[in-house]
């Protein structure tokens, strides 16, 4: 049926008639569009050439963006809704299917931006209108690699240049403390890359200002990371979920917030959130854990460089000492661990027991030695 409307020849007339200020008009032929990028012979780099289908898609972007006003914010109409939603899938598809034509729709990343930054976050912000404007930003070409459009980014604009990360954090916030893991593997990504690719061209400010708020802070440091309800330690936590692709986003992310620095990240989110990781990427971790820190830190926001959480905050043990025996026993098991981990290729360190006898800071004690 899709091949038979393509062979019609009528696909560029169809094109020329997005020009409209109908939403009806605009849902009717978005959607037939849209459904011909499915296995057709159409040649949709023809009908932006010689039809203008770019021009007109960016046009009803533009359109329904000045229905967005900054005061008084009325709900779309229905079928304004619908028109915007269908005419999103169809730049999402184009730019999906035929990637050399991405660019033809990057004079729309204004008005998915201001949308996006008008529009009230609804209880299940990945879904409906707010997950098609998110899904349909990830795959434009927020980066420029393609070639430059703007002369200011849009991204982040003189008036604030925060606005637009401000908003998509808030949205993030807020879908994480929705869905579930499960959930957001499917739903989510599309928003996580978005802000990578923002924050690859981010200037100082914006930038600095995205790792302030997905970094963990000071605060989030009376616990081991992870263990808090903020914002960054729930990606953390989410990031150590059996979610492969989220899993993989929200690590990657993390590391571009690090300067894609391996001890920055090391310091940033810890040894133990990094080191799967890095792992993976194969790039080399710093050679201790503790090399991430440095040995000037104030006594009272240094770190466990394993956990992250601040030295002086951790709990004390006010257990009785260990014995010798007790003392033996660990430095066996600890040795242990450090040759599994090594064996795995998860470490390629020293062990810390081989490293201490070398070193001599082992003596042998007599059997008679009295344990307590």
């Amino acid at each position: 049926m899709r091949q038979a409307f393509v062979a019609t020849g009528y696909s560029g007339k169809l094109a020329e008639k997005l020009k409209t200020e109908d939403s009806e008009d605009e849902m009717v032929t978005s959607r037939i569009l849209f459904y011909a990028t499915y296995n057709t012979t159409l040649d949709f780099k023809d009908l932006i050439k010689s039809h203008a289908l770019g021009e007109n898609v960016n046009y009803q972007l533009s359109r329904h963006a000045k229905q967005f006003p900054k005061s008084g914010r009325k709900p779309l109409s229905q079928m304004d809704e619908l028109a915007l939603s269908d005419t999103l899938k169809l730049i999402y598809n184009i730019s999906k299917i035929f990637p050399d034509l991405v660019t033809e729709f990057s004079p729309s990343i204004p008005h998915i931006l201001k949308i996006i930054c008008r529009i009230d976050i609804p209880p299940k912000p990945l879904d409906g209108l707010l997950g098609g404007l998110l899904n349909t930003l990830s795959i434009l070409d927020l980066e420029e690699k393609k070639g430059k459009v703007f002369e200011s980014s849009p991204l982040f604009p003189t008036f604030d240049n925060n606005c637009n990360v401000d908003k998509l954090i808030s949205i993030l916030d807020q879908a994480i403390s929705t869905y579930s893991p499960k959930e957001l593997e499917a739903a989510a990504i599309p928003l996580l890359y978005s802000l990578i690719a923002i924050h690859e061209v981010a200037p100082d400010g914006p930038r600095e200002h995205m790792q302030l708020l997905l970094l963990p802070e000071n605060t989030d440091r009376s616990l081991p990371i992870g263990q808090s309800e903020t914002l960054p330690s729930k990606l953390l936590k989410l990031s150590t979920s059996h979610f492969a692709n989220l899993k993989v986003t929200i690590s990657e992310l993390m590391f571009v917030l690090s300067d894609k620095d391996a001890e920055k990240l090391t310091k940033n989110i810890g040894y133990g959130f990094a080191a799967g990781f890095l792992a993976a990427r194969g790039i080399e971790m710093p050679q201790s854990a503790s090399e991430a820190y440095s040995a000037e830190d104030d006594p009272e926001t240094a770190r466990n460089p394993i956990t992250g959480q601040r030295w002086a905050a951790e709990p004390q043990d006010s257990g009785p000492p260990m014995t010798m025996e007790e003392k033996e026993r660990e430095a066996e098991r600890l040795f242990v661990l450090f040759e599994r981990a090594k064996a795995n290729g998860l470490l390629n360190v020293e062990n810390p027991v081989t490293q201490a006898l070398h070193e001599g800071r082992f003596e042998e004690l007599p059997d008679d030695t009295d344990s307590d």
